[in-house]
């Protein structure tokens, strides 16, 4: 995940040897005292906000009390959800597939968050692993990626859909239509994340959305039009009063 631009250790002018292999990265962290979760988690959500993101402890799609998410952050520009289990080293593994099967719904990409612990066998192939360091460094050591469970991926499943139901001839209007509704679901959990924090601030759905959504009913947009001509009629009348003033 670009965005977070997490930090190799190979680096010049850190504790850290450059050159040293990850396996020996990990043989010195390994030698460091244990690390709580609390300061896993502050180290981490440090280089959140210093990357420009937002950040939200213990809160989850339905609030703070089920199954909250250890660390939630959020690129404002693309409404990108970012969610981030910490395990510390005396932490077990035993709620972690629900708990990253919770993220997975919500969050653009997903990480588990380790200092000496190493990470499960079992672990998704969509699961990043971050590893943190006594010292504060922090190491990407498996890559994330998106997985969106309401996007259809391919063309061929838009054409059968779309011939399927006699749809065929806007299959393209189709598909963006769905793409949008994704966004507008991405804006949604962004809103309900990150706008209560701060009140004077709300993200909009953009123009097209706001159409896409008042297509879907008719009874509305006809109530718009006949109050869009009730407001031209009163601009009409107004136009004809002073041309009978010129007069």
């Amino acid at each position: 995940m670009e965005i977070l631009n997490f930090e190799s250790y190979k680096r010049e002018n850190d504790s850290y040897d450059k050159g040293k292999t990850e396996k020996e990265v990990l043989e010195q962290i390994k030698k460091e005292k244990d690390l709580k979760a609390d300061k896993i988690t502050t180290i981490l959500e440090e280089h959140l906000k210093n990357q420009g993101l937002l950040t939200i402890r213990e809160r989850n799609y339905v609030g703070w009390n089920k199954a909250p998410f250890d660390l939630t952050a959020g690129q404002e520009k693309e409404l990108k959800l970012f969610g981030f289990e910490i395990k510390s080293d005396k932490d077990s593994y035993e709620r972690l597939d629900h708990q990253l099967e919770e993220y997975s719904w919500i969050c653009e990409d997903v990480f588990i968050v380790l200092h000496k612990k190493e990470a499960p066998k079992w672990l998704p192939s969509w699961c990043g692993v971050i590893r943190i360091s006594e010292g504060g460094e922090i190491y990407q050591e498996q890559h994330s990626f998106t997985r969106e469970p309401f996007t259809i991926s391919t063309g061929y499943e838009w054409d059968l859909l779309s011939h399927k139901n006699g749809l065929g001839a806007i299959k393209e209007k189709l598909e963006d239509q769905f793409k949008e509704l994704v966004l507008i679901r991405k804006n949604l959990l962004f809103n309900r994340y990150f706008a209560q924090m701060n009140y004077d601030k709300f993200y909009p759905l953009t123009d097209k959305q706001k159409k896409m959504i008042i297509g879907f009913d008719a009874d509305f947009q006809i109530k718009r039009m006949k109050k869009e001509l009730r407001g031209f009629e009163k601009r009409l009348e107004n136009f004809k009063g002073l041309l009978n003033i010129a007069k």
